[in-house]
C-alpha cells in the first residue's frame, strides 16, 4: 500500500463494512425540509462521480443507475446524470480538467485547495442561505458536534462554499496481540482490566513470542514497523511505532500548541528522543525486526497474514481491512487490542477533527438546495429510519451485500463526533443480550450487532466479516477506546488545526518529511547516535521547518 493512498483505501474498506452511516439521534425534521420548495419540481443535475473499483453493485446496477439515484428520483424528483465517473487519480485529473476549462458538473466533490481555487474564481455557488434553510436539524447537529470545524473549513470570506464531509481521527493508537498465542504460552495481560498494558508487558510478550516460537514456524518475529515509522493520523498508524511514541508523550508529525502559545513540532521534542532511544534498545535486543527501514509495508502485511508475527499496531478499524485477511488465512487467529500506558499510568493519543471532501455546486445551477435535500435524505432520513427493510428495501439490500458507499452521489461521510464509540457500545451490548437488537434505531448499528452476535454465538463457524466487526467494534472501540475514557486514564492531545494552505509546507514539506523519516530509522538502528538528535532538529529547522512553524503561527494568531 502506498503511503499517499492510505486514507482513500481506508475509507473504501470501512465503507464495505458499514455502507450506511448514523448521522444523529433525536427528532427527524428531514421530510419537512425536503418538501419545502416548489412541491419538488423536476430537476436534472449532472455530477462528477467518484467511484471505487470493487463497488459490489448487484448485477444490472451501475454508478449511473443504482438504488440511491432511483431513491432520489422517487423521493425528491431529482434525476442524476454522470458528467464523468472516475476512480482515484483519474478522478483527481477529471476534477482538475473541469476546473481548468471552467466546464464544471453541477455537483462534484473536491479537496480544500480546489475549493479555494473554485471560490476565488467565482465558479461555485454560495450555499450559506440554502444550508441554513434546508439542512435538517440532525445534519446541523453533526457539524455542531465538531464545533462546526468542517463548516468553518468550507467557509471562504464569510460564505459557505461547499458541504463538507466529516472525519474524526481519534485515539488512542492500539497494539493488536495474537490472543491464541497468549493462550498457548499461558501469558496473562492487563491484570487490572483497564484495557492498557505497559511497555514492559509489551516487550516481555514480544520476547516470549520469539523465544518460544509462538508461530510454530521457526521464524517468529517480535515487532515490525513500516519504513516511515510513524504517522500523523490515527487511521494511518498500521505497522507504525505511534503507540510506543505516544506512551512517552511524543506525538509524531503533528504541530502542537505549547504552554507559551508557540507552535512546536511533535517529532522534535525531548520525549521523541526518549522514545527513539527505547526503540533502539528493542532493536539491539532483537525484539524489533532487524530489517526495519528496508522491509516494506506489504512485506510486514504478508508476515502478519502468514502468521510470522503476532504483535501489530493499527487503528480501531484495523480488523476490517487487514486482520480479516489473517483470519481468512487462519481461522484460529484471534486478536486482542490494547492501549499502551506511559509511566504516569495514562494513555495518550491525538484527536484531529477533519473534513473529508467538499461537495460544491456549480455557479449558476438553478437549484443549489437540491444538494442539501439529497444530503438530508441519504445521511439522515434513510439511516435513521426505524424500518429500513420496508421503507427503503433497495438500500437495505445494498447494506446486506456490503455495497460500497461510493455509489452514493456524494462520496463523503457524515457522523457525529465520537459517535463510533456510542454506536459500538449499543451494538455490542445488544449482541451480548444486555438490550434488544430489535430496539436499535439505526440500521448500521443493528447490522453490526447481528454480526457481533453471530460471532459470539459460534466463533469457530463465524465468517471473517463477523470476526472483523466483533474485533473492531466490541474489542477495540467499546472495550479499549471507550474503556480508557471510562477509566479516566485517557489523555487527549489536540494539535493545531489549520484549514488554510500553508505555502511553506508546499515548498519544504516533502524535503523535511524525508529528512525526518531517514534520520529516525538511523536513530532506531544505531546507524546514527541519538547524541545527534539536536543536530537533526537544527537541520530540520534550517531546511524549512522554521518557515512552516512561523507561517502556521501567523495564521493561528489571526484566528
Amino acid at each position: 500500500m502506498m503511503k499517499n493512498n492510505w486514507s482513500k483505501k481506508v475509507r473504501a474498506a470501512l465503507a464495505l463494512i458499514a455502507p450506511m452511516v448514523l448521522v444523529a439521534c433525536g427528532n427527524n425534521t428531514t421530510s419537512d425540509k425536503n418538501n419545502d420548495t416548489k412541491e419538488n419540481e423536476p430537476i436534472t443535475m449532472k455530477i462528477g462521480q467518484q467511484t471505487q473499483p470493487n463497488s459490489k453493485l448487484p448485477e444490472g446496477d451501475s454508478y449511473a443507475d443504482n438504488a440511491y439515484r432511483r431513491l432520489i428520483k422517487d423521493k425528491l424528483n431529482i434525476t442524476i446524470e454522470s458528467a464523468f465517473e472516475a476512480n482515484g487519480d483519474d478522478y483527481d485529473r477529471q476534477v482538475a480538467l473541469a476546473i481548468a476549462s471552467g466546464d464544471l458538473p453541477d455537483i462534484m466533490t473536491v479537496d480544500r485547495d480546489e475549493l479555494e481555487e473554485l471560490a476565488n474564481n467565482g465558479l461555485i455557488e454560495d450555499l450559506t442561505d440554502v444550508f441554513d434553510k434546508y439542512a435538517s436539524d440532525n445534519i446541523k447537529a453533526v457539524y455542531k458536534s465538531f464545533d462546526d470545524f468542517q463548516l468553518k473549513a468550507a467557509t471562504i470570506d464569510g460564505q459557505l462554499m461547499a458541504v463538507p464531509g466529516v472525519g474524526n481521527d481519534f485515539g488512542p493508537n492500539l497494539v493488536w496481540i495474537r490472543q491464541d498465542w497468549l493462550d498457548k504460552l499461558g501469558i496473562k495481560l492487563d491484570p487490572d482490566g483497564n484495557h492498557a498494558i505497559t511497555l514492559d508487558e509489551l516487550e516481555s510478550t514480544a520476547k516470549a513470542f520469539i523465544d518460544k516460537d509462538a508461530s510454530g514456524k521457526g521464524n517468529t518475529k517480535g515487532l515490525a514497523f513500516a519504513p516511515w515509522l510513524s504517522a500523523d493520523n490515527h487511521g494511518g498508524t498500521a505497522y507504525t511505532a505511534n503507540p510506543i511514541m505516544n506512551a512517552f508523550g511524543a506525538y509524531p508529525k503533528v504541530y502542537l500548541p505549547s504552554e507559551s502559545g508557540k507552535i512546536e513540532y511533535g517529532s522534535n521534542t525531548k520525549e521523541m528522543k526518549e522514545a527513539l532511544g527505547y526503540l533502539n534498545k528493542l532493536y539491539k535486543e532483537g525484539i524489533l525486526d532487524n530489517q526495519v527501514g528496508t522491509r516494506t509495508y506489504d512485506d510486514i502485511n504478508a508476515m502478519n497474514i502468514s502468521g510470522e508475527i503476532g504483535i501489530v499496531t493499527g487503528p480501531w478499524h484495523f480488523p476490517d481491512w487487514t486482520l480479516v485477511q489473517t483470519r481468512t488465512a487462519n481461522r484460529d487467529a484471534l486478536y486482542t487490542p490494547y492501549a499502551i500506558e506511559g509511566k504516569d499510568g495514562k494513555v495518550s493519543g491525538v484527536q484531529k477533527p477533519g473534513a473529508g471532501g467538499f461537495v460544491v455546486v456549480r455557479k449558476g445551477f438553478e437549484h443549489p438546495e437540491a444538494l442539501i435535500k439529497m444530503l438530508n435524505l441519504i445521511f439522515d432520513e434513510v439511516p435513521n429510519d426505524n424500518n429500513m427493510e420496508q421503507d427503503f428495501p433497495e438500500i437495505y439490500q445494498y447494506a446486506q451485500k456490503a455495497v460500497d458507499g461510493s455509489v452514493r452521489p456524494m462520496n463523503i461521510e457524515m457522523f457525529k463526533n465520537l459517535s463510533e464509540i456510542d454506536d459500538a457500545v449499543t451494538a455490542s451490548n445488544a449482541a451480548e443480550g444486555k438490550s434488544s437488537i430489535d430496539d436499535i434505531h439505526n440500521f448500521t448499528v443493528k447490522n453490526n450487532a447481528k454480526h457481533i452476535k453471530a460471532y459470539l454465538d459460534n466463533p469457530k463457524a463465524s465468517d471473517p466479516t463477523e470476526f472483523a466487526v466483533y474485533s473492531s467494534r466490541l474489542l477495540a472501540v467499546r472495550d479499549v477506546m471507550g474503556g480508557v475514557r471510562n477509566e479516566g486514564i485517557y489523555k487527549e492531545i489536540k494539535p493545531v488545526s489549520i484549514v488554510q494552505k500553508v505555502k511553506a509546507t508546499e515548498r519544504n514539506g516533502a524535503q523535511i518529511g524525508k529528512l525526518e523519516e531517514e534520520n529516525f530509522i538511523k536513530f532506531v538502528t544505531g546507524e546514527q547516535s541519538l547524541d545527534d538528535f539536536d543536530k537533526y532538529v537544527s537541520t530540520w529547522n534550517e531546511q524549512g521547518g522554521t518557515a512552516i512553524i512561523n507561517e502556521m503561527q501567523e495564521i493561528v494568531n489571526k484566528q
